[in-house]
This record gives structure tokens, sequence and C-alpha cells, in this order.
């Protein structure tokens, strides 16, 4: 070992006119691991959630539904993903609502309401329940098919303009009957309030939600987050007067409708639902940091779905999530990166019913909330825009501003937009999520008072909602039976060159926040020793040969310019005196 001398350590510790130099964008070490992303393992990844949740053997008819038994499973695979890279993996459970469907949901339209024919009998193959549907009978309910008719609307912005016509209401008995309308009576709250209001009064044994206007015939279906209670300013109606819901495409709803209005059919339909409560599963893959081991980097995403194969929501942000776990274990077991903070890489259960999962996990760990420095959340990236969610600086980090350099460093395109959407914010404003969990649910978390992480930031893509076709003429496909792995090439909709792209902004966000500058023999302690290997590698540069020069250290250029040189003596220097 060389040791430096006495002198040049005191001409270094008083050299603060030495402005140290950095590199305007990846480091070398930055760019090794950067390198390690890979867009076709985030895909696969992605495919292998989806393979879970289209397994009727393994997750009934469900797909990844919270609580459900595909939910389950999938939990089971990413902790199996987690220990194969070596870290400590565990799951968190909690007891909550939970909900699974046994068999193929059914409708069929009966046009001689004579059930015991089957001849005249047409089975809807559009037909789906929505997310958290009430369940029928176990064989299914058989009635009178009626429709309610919604009021004229050329478009969008007219919704609502027009009340509901309650002369043309009045005249049809709901009572009983399975009822088909227009998933738009949910799109203004006048037209809601009238149809609660008629449904409490004339209850029908089921509710088929179809599109009523043609200019929504480019959507194949919409299921809302727990959109079969739902949740409303009126509550869970559905669930409060026991109504299964389903939903049929507006092809397969116009048939009806023309159908009724020849021959005042009936239809059957069956939701197999089972509802219970249960155990769900938040899913922990855990790095251990050596500097400040008991500060937490939260890495997270949702593995629940709603009623589809949830390949942008959230199999995109489960599998980016396990891809970061791999490439910082690997960093970390090669020496190429040991992080100073503990990293804790989370697939939170049950988002898609109100942030459930996340809630619990802040409920159990409340008291830990001062000791989170940064939540990085991935929720359906892998599309062609890329945002992430505005924050406030906090505890030494200002991570807006840290993931859009990152971005901007690699070359990739990143916009800033208002905070919001998924589980990040029960972390970043755990008043709002505390006011959540009673209003989807009518119970209290009691988590008003846990220390708010302001460094809390969502990583989201966009196209995202069918609704962005009125604005960008381009729809995203989440919550709808169009979120699965054809749209990548139907649809050029979530393709892996997204998915390394967004997933390379993580990897150096996260690395910029977890890298102890200036520890080049990653000891937790920037002393003496790390100045020595430095002046061990002064001067080198990659490729550079003796005795000219010394052994190259990646590790000892700690400014990143391919050169170690005074500049990363000072640096040294620098952090050993902050």
């Amino acid at each position: 070992m060389i040791l430096v001398p006495t002198i040049l350590l005191s001409a270094l510790f008083s050299a603060s006119l030495i402005k140290p130099i950095r590199s305007a964008s990846l480091t070398p070490l930055e760019s090794q691991i950067v390198g390690l992303v890979n867009g076709t393992n985030v895909y696969n990844y992605d495919l292998e959630l989806e393979k879970i949740a289209f397994n009727h053997t393994i997750s009934n008819y469900s797909f990844r539904a919270a609580g459900s038994s595909g939910a389950n499973a999938t939990a089971d695979w990413v902790i199996e993903q987690f220990e194969s890279f070596g870290l400590e993996a565990y799951k968190e459970s909690f007891q909550f609502t939970n909900w699974d469907v046994l068999s193929k949901p059914a409708l069929i339209i009966d046009d001689d309401g004579n059930s015991g024919t089957v001849n005249d009998q047409i089975t809807i193959n559009s037909f789906q329940c929505e997310h958290y549907s009430w369940p029928t009978l176990p064989g299914g309910v058989f009635a009178d098919l009626v429709i309610l008719p919604l009021p004229p609307a050329a478009s969008l912005g007219e919704i609502g303009m027009n009340p509901i016509n309650l002369t043309e209401w009045n005249t049809i008995n709901t009572t009983g009957k399975i009822l088909l309308i227009g998933r738009e009576v949910r799109w203004a709250n006048s037209w809601q309030e009238t149809y609660k209001n008629k449904l409490s009064a004339q209850t029908p044994t089921a509710v088929v939600y179809t599109w009523c206007y043609d200019w929504m015939s480019f959507v194949p279906d919409f299921f809302s987050s727990a959109g079969g209670r739902p949740a409303s300013s009126w509550g869970p109606y559905y669930w409060d007067l026991e109504i299964p819901i389903g939903f049929v495409n507006y092809y397969d709803g116009l048939w009806i409708r023309n159908r009724e209005s020849s021959l005042n059919v009936s239809a059957q339909v069956k939701i197999d639902a089972v509802i219970g409560h249960g155990p769900h599963y938040n899913v922990i893959g855990k790095l251990a940091g050596y500097k400040y081991p008991d500060k937490f980097v939260i890495v997270s995403c949702h593995y629940d779905t709603i009623m589809s194969g949830g390949f942008c929501d959230n199999g995109a942000g489960t599998a980016g999530v396990i891809e970061l776990a791999r490439i910082f274990a690997e960093a970390n077991k090669s020496g190429l990166l040991h992080p100073k903070y503990t990293i804790l890489f989370i697939a939170f259960a049950s988002e898609e019913i109100g942030l459930v999962g996340s809630i619990n996990y802040v409920m159990q760990h409340k008291a830990e909330m001062s000791d989170v420095v940064a939540v990085i959340n991935l929720d359906c990236i892998g599309s062609d825009g890329f945002s992430v969610t505005e924050t406030n600086p906090a505890g030494g980090v200002d991570l807006d501003e840290l993931v859009l350099k990152a971005a901007k460093d690699l070359g990739i395109n990143a916009t800033l937009e208002t905070p919001g959407g998924s589980d990040q914010e029960v972390f970043r404003n755990p008043v709002w999520a505390d006011y959540q969990y009673m209003w989807w649910w009518g119970l209290s978390a009691s988590i008003e008072d846990a220390t708010p992480v302001e460094s809390s930031i969502l990583l989201i893509s966009y196209p995202l909602l069918y609704n962005e076709k009125w604005g960008t003429g381009i729809p995203g496909w989440i919550h709808t039976s169009y979120d699965n792995s054809t749209s990548t090439t139907t649809m050029n909709w979530i393709e892996a060159d997204d998915l390394e792209n967004h997933l390379k902004v993580a990897t150096l966000s996260i690395m910029r926040i977890v890298y102890l500058v200036g520890d080049v023999n990653f000891d937790s302690i920037v002393d003496i020793s790390d100045v020595a290997l430095v002046v061990n590698a002064f001067p080198s540069y990659p490729g550079c040969l003796p005795p000219n020069f010394k052994e190259w250290n990646l590790r000892a250029d700690i400014d990143g310019d391919n050169l170690v040189d005074i500049v990363d003596l000072v640096l040294v220097i620098e952090a050993i005196r902050h």
C-alpha cells in the first residue's frame, strides 16, 4: 500500500480552491450498472405474470384481482424471483375482504323466455363480470331483460347536459329483471344519482353494462377499480343492494337492444363469485444497506389487476421492480455497488381496491416512516411517453429533479406531472390515504399521523386510458380486455424497448440515491483508506499500462471522467470532511 505523505494530505485538506469537476452525464460506474438493464428480461417477466392471470387452473376466472387465488399465486411467484437473486425475501400479510370468480362468467340471451329450451339461446362472448362484482345465485339468475335508455349525447362533452327522461324510466319496472344500461350513466353525477335511486326503488336481479353511444364503440369494455361495488359518493350501492354486474361490448350491446325491441327477450346471468375475508400479501425483497441499514429506499409496484391480463397495469411495473431487484442484487454481489441505504423492493397487494396494500404496509410500519429516504413507485411503465410526478425536496433528496436529471443524462424524454395516482401517495400524503380508506371501505387506517415521505414519486407512461384518443389521438388500454401482450404487436403498446428505457431511468435514479461517494473500499466509512486507494490508482485511465501509469480502479474514479487524478483525491477528502 502506498501511504499518502502528510504534506500532501495537508495541502489537499486546504484545497477548497480546487473546484471538483463533475461529468455532465454518466460516470463509468453508472454506465456499467445501467448497462445491466435488459428490456427483454422485463418483457418476459411480464409475460409470466400474464400467464398466471390467464391460467384458470391457478387463477380461476379472477385474473390477479386483489385477494384472489391468482393474486396469491402471483405473490408466491414474485417471492421466488426475489429469492433467486439472493435477496432476503418475505411476505407480510394483512386480513381484508377478498374475492374470487370460480367459473367463467356467462350471459345468455333467451328469445322465448323459457330457460328449459336451448335452441333459442345465444351466448354473448364479450360478457365479463365487473371487478369485485356481487355473485349471482350458484346456478345463475334467469329473468326478463329490460333496458333503461340514456339521453342523447353526440360526444363526451354532452354527457350530463340533458337530464334522464324520468317519464320514460318510470314506465320500465326493473324489479327482479336483468337490466341493460349504458356504462356512461356513471359519468354524470346527476345521471348516476337518478340511476342509484332507481336501483334502490326497483332492484334488478343483475345489471349488464354496455356502451350506449356509437362514439364509444372503439373501446371493448371498461372495468373500474372495484367497480362491482362501486366506489362512489353514494357508497357501494351494488353491494348494498346485492346486485351482480357485468359488461358487454358496444356491438353485442347493440345486438341485444335490437333483439329486445323485436322479441322482448329474457336473459341468464351467471357470476360465480365468492366474497370472503382473508389474507392479502405484500411481497418484500430486501437488500441491506451497509452504511445506514436502518434507512430505507422503497422501490415499489402493485401486482393485482382488474378483469384483464394486466400486462400494462401493472404487470409492467411489477416486472420492472423484479428487474431492478436483479440488477442491484447482482451489482452488490459482484462488488460493483453496495447501497448505503437498505433497498426494499416491494410488490404491493390490492392497489386496485383503493391502495389497500400500501395503506396496510404503512399501518404495519408507521413508526418507520421517518426512516424512509425515498419511494420510487412503478405503475404502468412501458408505453410511449414517460412521466414522473412532482415531489418536494426532503431528507437531502430532491427526487423529481434527480429523476428528471437521470432521464436527461440518458437521453430519454421525461415530463413532470402533478402527484397522484398510485401507491406512492400513501407515503407522500398519509392524511389523504387515511381518508381514502374510509371513503372506499368505511374503515379507519389510523395513519393520518404517520410521517409523510415527501420524496415519493410515481414513474408512469402514456397513453394509458382509452380517453386519451380525444386528446392526443392515441388511446391506451388499461382497465380493458385489451390490456394484454397481444397489444404489443397489434397496437404498438407496451414494448421491450420502452420498458428498458424507463427501467434505465429508475436504475440510475436509485443508484444516485444509494451510492456513497468516496467510499472506494465499501467499508461504510470514507476515510484515509479510501484516500490511499485513490493514490494507488493515481494516475490511471481505462486500458492504461504500467510503468507510466498505475493499475486502473473504476471505483477510484470518483468524478467519473475515466481518469484517476488530483480531482478524485480532492473529492474523497471533501467527502471525509462532510
